[in-house]
């Protein structure tokens, strides 16, 4: 190899070590308390939006732990700076679906972030979303 080609490489390598770096310094985590939980049974599961035209499609991440309270803590790690929302429900018959009536209307337990409610069906992600920056940051949803 010649010296620019290694000279190349070097800076390169360096380059997508800082991007990398500074990646991970603006990660921040999202500590989720889900409170309202009414019966202790089931799993509270979230999803976690990151863009509007996927909001209540397409999670970018999920996570879920057991009902063992009036309320549960969970946390979304490694968030990057940006506008998020997040639906919650509790699965009490453990088939991992929000369960709906013959109208369509949630016979389980769910909320979103913002306490947000909708007019005649779920909220809009301008009124569940939340704002992360490179700090760590702890919300609250309370199930209905």
């Amino acid at each position: 190899m010649s010296f620019i080609t290694k000279f190349t490489a070097s800076a390169l390598m360096s380059v997508a070590m800082i991007a990398s770096a500074n990646n991970n310094a603006f990660a921040a985590d999202l500590q989720v308390e889900v409170s309202g939980i009414t019966q202790v049974k089931g799993e509270i599961l979230l999803a976690l939006f990151d863009q509007k035209g996927r909001w209540l499609r397409t999670a970018a991440m999920r996570t879920k732990t057991a009902a063992t309270g009036d309320k549960v803590v969970l946390t979304f790690s490694g968030l990057a700076e940006g506008e998020y929302a997040i639906s919650a429900f509790q699965d009490l018959n453990g088939n991992g679906d929000l369960d709906r009536n013959l109208i369509g209307i949630p016979s389980e337990p769910y909320g979103f972030s913002n306490d947000a409610v909708g007019n005649f069906g779920p909220p809009s992600f301008e009124d569940a979303k939340i704002k992360m920056d490179a700090q760590n940051k702890s919300i609250r949803i309370r199930l209905n």
